[in-house]
């Protein structure tokens, strides 16, 4: 049985949502700020994160944030902001999905099927090939979510870690900013090649950081490929 943390501070629509999930069979836990969200959070399991953009206090965007530092849970930002930009910002900081008020509870319930499923296969997918990759001392360690050289080693968001796993697949591929999008965020709708440029440089710096090579090259008008700058 699936349990879902929602993070929303409208009483009634909480309510209605609870209400709802708890029908189709999922455990709900309901909390009404983003402290409480992140307490929760932590000392508890769950399989899925609802979270409202517009939280007193710490706000869903900086609950984000800091949950996608610790876990890779999968994460609905729900809101009532519109613009593309703003769909653009909560992907940025981690959100897997966007669900923008006012929805259709079927909606909802459908997002979360697919992800859900999407984290299963994903978590089958992990088990089934714990190799790690490694491309000029660089490893990848897909159990632990790490990138390592020589003796140091360095944490990675499940977004920074799909990206280098793509690209130490295959080095010197040249991916464009919308094929790297739709892989490795699962959507194409609200592609913003912003998003990709963000994550990447995060990315790049960490390497850098780590092992002093300069991959991850722009290829100008296109996208990104993995090589090492002379």
């Amino acid at each position: 049985m699936n349990r879902i943390l929602l993070v929303e501070d409208e009483k009634t629509m909480a309510k209605h949502i609870v209400y709802f999930l708890e029908k189709e069979g999922f455990v709900v836990d309901s909390v009404r700020t983003g402290e409480d969200g992140l307490e929760r959070f932590r000392g508890g399991t769950y399989d899925l994160l609802l979270v409202d953009w517009t939280l007193p206090g710490m706000d869903g965007l900086e609950l984000c944030r800091v949950i996608r530092k610790e876990s890779a849970v999968p994460i609905i930002m729900i809101t009532a902001k519109e613009e593309l930009v703003d769909k653009v910002v909560g992907l940025e900081v981690g959100a897997d999905d966007y669900l923008t008020k006012p929805f259709h509870l079927r909606e909802l319930l459908a997002r979360i099927r697919a992800l859900l499923r999407r984290s299963q296969m994903q978590v089958a997918a992990d088990a089934a090939d714990d190799r790690k990759l490694v491309w000029r001392g660089l490893m990848l360690d897909k159990n632990k979510l790490t990138l390592s050289f020589a003796d140091k080693s360095v944490p990675l968001t499940n977004t920074e870690f799909k990206l280098l796993d793509l690209f130490m697949q295959h080095p010197q591929q040249v991916y464009t900013r919308e094929f790297l999008f739709e892989t490795v965020w699962g959507q194409y709708e609200a592609f913003n090649d912003r998003t990709v440029d963000v994550n990447v440089s995060r990315l790049r710096k960490k390497i850098a950081d780590l092992s002093g090579m300069k991959t991850l090259q722009a290829v100008r008008g296109i996208g990104y490929s993995l090589g090492e700058r002379t």
